[in-house]
């Protein structure tokens, strides 16, 4: 079976708001009409070229432009003009938006009406470039192949960004995302739009709320948070869960889930980015089933208008479904258990689809090093107690059989399994050593039913896998960087 890695772009660029709204005041010369400033992504070149485009249709919220020679129909994108002022808008606006408010004495009745403005144009419609982006795809040896992006530097005007478009706009992939060649691909390209909208979203809103760092300084949002959005705009646009996301995450073909690996410090296996993919989708589907209905409606919104930047805006909205969620350890822990145990009360509640389909595997190693926001799991069989511990490395006791989650030093064969994680908030941090316990399950205990169970999972997840561009080697001209 032929596998895809489907790829999305954003990259960020950040100023003050004031400035911003002075540039966009100032008259430069554009681009000619047709012409678009893009990126090529082939053989790492990461440069900007220009190419030129057809203006193809127009709803009432946006623009389809399509490279000349893309052959992308009149009718196709009439479609997707459709499918986007009906569906993808509206929709990802509820979830995320801010709507109906005042900035520098002009109302705006949602977040992109504001970023239409801020990039000067004020007619109230996005710009969609479909595009052939300049990759490495060849179907064959190289089947990786960009999705769509995002570009902030787009939204300035050229005497601060020379590249810019100057307008608020994004970028979808035609070949193979919209080629008859790959029609399976069709309703994963049409995701893409759900995912940079929600990348748009979030840089405007950033500007608009002038989010904050633990410095107290402006900065754009932890790329985990941004991240875990957009996968939740995914799954919203398309009404179901993501199953890559989880077929990646419970099959961990390279084992580094097991051994940890997840989003918090992202990228710091850049071979095994798809585990910050899958762990991040998990962790916010996780958040919103355990939150009630009144929460669910407005829980990611409230996380992309806060106005702050990293871990504490999750806390301070998870403090609504549990008070003692408001301390990112107890809530990371809480996660890390629910991933083995998915049907406990602290697990994926409500959804059964998660509740069967999560799966992780225990280790047997004495010992191991994790990262901020690893976790790990070691069966438990006699009295145990942690002879290694680096200073944020905690430890809880887990059994199937119980909601509650023992902490302490000292864990009995009353709880079935140990939870080794690093609860250090700064995931600029470096790794620190913890205790397992060393020891294999026994037969007839539920965690070596999962090992066995995971075992004979060794067909290959089927593609495309959904990642984030700034991920594909583009961190020098407009991505971030460790």
């Amino acid at each position: 079976m032929k596998k895809f890695l489907f790829i999305m772009l954003f990259a960020s660029l950040l100023v003050s708001c004031d400035l911003l709204w002075d540039i966009i005041r100032d008259e430069d010369t554009p681009l000619e009409p047709d012409q678009f400033y893009a990126v090529d992504f082939t053989n790492n070149k990461n440069s900007f070229y220009t190419l030129r485009a057809d203006r193809l249709a127009e709803g009432d919220k946006c623009v389809i432009w399509a490279e000349k020679g893309s052959g992308v129909t009149k009718a196709k994108a009439e479609k997707i003009a459709e499918e986007y002022d009906s569906n993808i808008r509206p929709k990802i606006v509820n979830a995320f938006g801010k709507k109906n408010f005042t900035a520098y004495g002009e109302h705006f009745d949602d977040i992109l009406d504001y970023a239409n403005a801020l990039a000067g144009k004020k007619n109230g419609k996005l710009t969609i470039l479909l595009l052939d982006i300049k990759d490495d795809f060849n179907g064959t040896t190289k089947r990786s192949f960009v999705a769509g992006y995002f570009n902030s530097g787009d939204i300035y005007r050229k005497n601060q960004v020379n590249t810019s478009n100057e307008c608020d706009m994004i970028y979808v992939d035609t070949y193979p995302g919209l080629s008859p060649e790959y029609p399976k691909l069709e309703q994963q390209t049409y995701s893409t739009f759900a995912h940079e909208l929600q990348h748009l979203i979030n840089f405007t809103t950033t500007l608009l709320v002038e989010r904050k760092n633990s410095d107290g300084k402006v900065s754009a949002m932890d790329t985990w948070i941004d991240e875990g959005l957009s996968s939740q705009a995914e799954h919203i646009y398309l009404g179901k869960p993501l199953e890559d996301r989880c077929e990646q995450f419970s099959k961990d073909e390279q084992g580094t889930i097991a051994k940890g690996n997840n989003f918090f410090v992202w990228g710091e296996k850049p071979d095994a980015i798809l585990d910050e993919y899958a762990t991040v989708y998990l962790f916010f589907r996780w958040l919103y089933l355990q939150a009630d209905n009144n929460l669910r409606a407005t829980i990611f919104k409230d996380i992309e208008t806060a106005n702050l930047s990293d871990h504490r805006v999750i806390t301070t909205v998870a403090k609504k479904i549990k008070p003692e969620w408001e301390d990112w350890e107890t809530l990371l822990s809480a996660w890390l258990a629910a991933n083995y145990y998915p049907k406990n009360d602290y697990g994926y509640k409500g959804d059964s689809y998660f509740q069967k389909n999560i799966k992780v595997k225990p280790l047997t190693t004495p010992s191991i090093s994790l990262y901020p926001g690893e976790g790990v799991y070691s069966n438990i069989n006699s009295l145990f107690t942690p002879t290694e511990s680096g200073a944020n490395i905690r430890y809880r006791g887990l059994s199937d059989t119980s909601s509650t989650i023992v902490t302490g030093t000292t864990f009995t064969s009353t709880s079935d399994i140990l939870l080794t994680f690093n609860a250090n908030t700064n995931n600029k941090a470096t790794a620190e050593t913890g205790s397992l316990t060393g020891v294999a399950a026994s037969v007839s205990s539920p965690s070596n039913s999962r090992m066995i169970i995971d075992a004979e999972q060794t067909e290959t997840p089927a593609g495309p896998y959904i990642i984030d561009a700034r991920d594909y080697n583009f961190m020098g001209i407009l991505g971030r960087n460790k």
